[in-house]
């Protein structure tokens, strides 16, 4: 993958070759539509990895988080919502951004 990002226009005028480029040759795309808003395209191989990463993140997180309290490093702690959870955790809350 390049540090260039190729724009929105651009991309979608090659989007059957970039596609395939991600599928068979696992070559990652960033494509920008202005300045704030920026994307990759990778495989869903690729994607299904990241996920698969991630959600071993968040569990050795939890994982630590209980080892501590029960070493008694942590007072147990009560949560209004997960999100809450998840942020005390800093971790990215289920269906967010990491």
């Amino acid at each position: 993958m390049t540090n260039d990002a190729l724009g929105i226009v651009e991309a979608r005028n090659n989007l059957g070759v970039l596609v395939a480029r991600a599928a068979h040759r696992h070559e990652a795309t960033r494509i920008r539509r202005s300045a704030g808003e920026r994307a990759v395209l990778i495989s869903e191989e690729e994607y299904e990895e990241l996920l698969r990463l991630r959600r071993e993140r968040e569990i050795a997180g939890v994982a630590a988080a209980i080892a501590a309290h029960d070493r008694g490093e942590t007072d147990m702690a009560a949560y209004d919502s997960a999100a809450d959870l998840y942020a005390d955790l800093d971790l990215p809350a289920p269906g967010g951004r990491s």
